[in-house]
């Protein structure tokens, strides 16, 4: 079984591929659910071209992965 780190790596080209193409919205209940949701399609895809299925029973943390694409939302 493959361990989450290398999951990761091997996994970084397709959610950098979906992630960068994203409009974020302007609400980070939108923006979770897009990023659930894209990210849902990254590990299917990676699935289906490799034949690996993701290690995790949860997915990685949506915030942090979010924020590699777009700037952290103010208080509002």
């Amino acid at each position: 079984m493959m361990t989450e780190k290398k999951y990761d790596e091997l996994m970084q080209p397709y959610v950098d591929a979906a992630f960068s193409k994203i409009e974020w919205p302007s609400s980070i209940t939108g923006r979770l659910l897009l990023a659930t949701k894209t990210y849902r399609q990254c590990a299917e895809q990676f699935e289906a071209d490799t034949g690996q299925a993701n290690p995790r029973r949860i997915g990685p943390d949506m915030l942090d992965l979010i924020h590699q694409y777009v700037e952290p939302l103010g208080d509002r």
